[in-house]
Order: structure tokens, then C-alpha cells, then sequence
């Protein structure tokens, strides 16, 4: 059996009283007294409870994605939500982090004729054969590091039978830094007969 950890800052997951709801199982249950102290026990979980798996209600301080990244470091599974969808996430300074981050790099004069070629290409065959024109910048935008969450679900609100899904995070935000779209998966259910359907989709 796995070693379950619920960071339940405000209470929505296992209810506000001293006995977590039943919903959550053989799950414990950590409270967060204040929102400044999320991050310190999201840590405290990982050095005094050694969980399989962290399940943590929202994230949204640049403390807590710190805290995020060193709970995966040590080996730990986690599932959060975060306000936003992915392109939004990289756009958001405070939370794009969790997805790898955002760096500018300085290229030589060779390397930024090459990447201009590169991208060329891409949306080349993004648009079916026809090549873009892509002008050089020594200047590069790419990702800063591996994401902390290699898969992203994303839920709109009021679509209560439809999810999007990226199931790598690091390729998404790679095209989307390249100015191209990304392969998703699109999951819809019927609420009558509970079927599932998949679609794959251009983001």
C-alpha cells in the first residue's frame, strides 16, 4: 500500500473539522494553518512522514513551487492544481516553475542562423508544407529546466465532462516557446452512459 498525504490548505478536500471526511480514505491529512505556511509543510510531510504520494489543493506562491520541486527531488508523486492553463502557467512569472520555467539565452551568430532554420521548419510542417519566414535573433527563449509535473489535466469551469490532456508537459512547453502548437489528448464523457471518449488535438 502507498503512504498518502493530503495538504489540504482551505479545507475543501477533507472538510474543515478535526476528523478528515471519509472521502479521502486511509489518506492523512495535513492542515495548513496560514497560506504563507503551505510550502514549509509541504516539506515537513516529505522529512517526517517519508509519503509514496502527495496530494496538495492548490498552488499559486512562488514558495510553494519551490517547495513542489523539492518534494519531487526526494522522490515523491504529486498531484496539484494550479489556476490557469498551460499556456497561461508560462505566462504567470510566479508559477511557471511548475512546467520548467522561462530562459533567455544569447546565441552566437551561427547558432541563431540555425535555430532560425529550425523554427522554420516547424511551422513548416505545422502548416502543411508551407515554409514561414523566421528572421534571426541571437536572443532564445527556451525552457529552464525538466517541469515539475510531466503530465497537465486541465478542466474549464462549468465542463464538468471534459478534460484536456498533456501528457508531456516539457515537449508542450518546448512548441509553445517555438510559437507552434501542441498534441493533446481531449477526453469527453457522456454523464448518461458514463463512456469515455479521446480525441487528439492541436493546441
Amino acid at each position: 500500500s502507498k503512504n498518502v498525504i493530503v495538504v489540504d490548505t482551505s479545507n475543501e478536500i477533507a472538510g474543515d473539522g478535526m476528523i478528515p471526511h471519509k472521502c479521502i480514505g486511509l489518506a492523512r491529512r495535513m492542515m495548513v494553518p496560514s497560506l504563507d505556511k503551505q510550502s514549509s509543510v509541504m516539506v515537513e510531510c516529505v522529512q517526517n512522514h517519508t509519503p509514496h504520494v502527495m496530494i496538495i489543493d492548490e498552488i499559486g506562491r512562488p514558495q510553494e513551487v519551490q517547495a513542489a520541486r523539492t518534494v519531487k527531488q526526494r522522490g515523491v508523486r504529486m498531484i496539484a492544481s494550479a489556476h490557469g492553463d498551460l499556456r497561461k502557467l508560462l505566462k504567470n512569472k510566479d508559477l511557471r516553475g511548475l512546467v520548467g520555467g522561462v530562459e533567455s539565452v544569447t546565441m552566437g551568430d551561427v547558432m541563431a542562423k540555425e535555430e532560425a532554420k529550425r523554427k522554420q521548419r516547424l511551422a513548416g510542417d505545422e502548416a502543411g508544407g508551407e515554409i514561414k519566414s523566421f528572421s534571426v535573433s541571437k536572443t532564445k527563449i527556451q525552457r529552464g529546466g525538466e517541469p515539475t509535473f510531466e503530465i497537465i489535466v486541465e478542466v474549464r469551469r462549468g465542463a464538468r465532462h471534459e478534460w484536456k490532456i498533456v501528457t508531456d508537459s516539457a515537449n508542450a512547453v518546448d512548441r509553445i516557446l517555438d510559437g507552434v502548437n501542441y498534441k493533446a489528448q481531449l477526453r469527453t464523457r457522456d454523464p448518461d452512459t458514463g463512456n469515455i471518449t479521446l480525441e487528439l488535438i492541436d493546441s
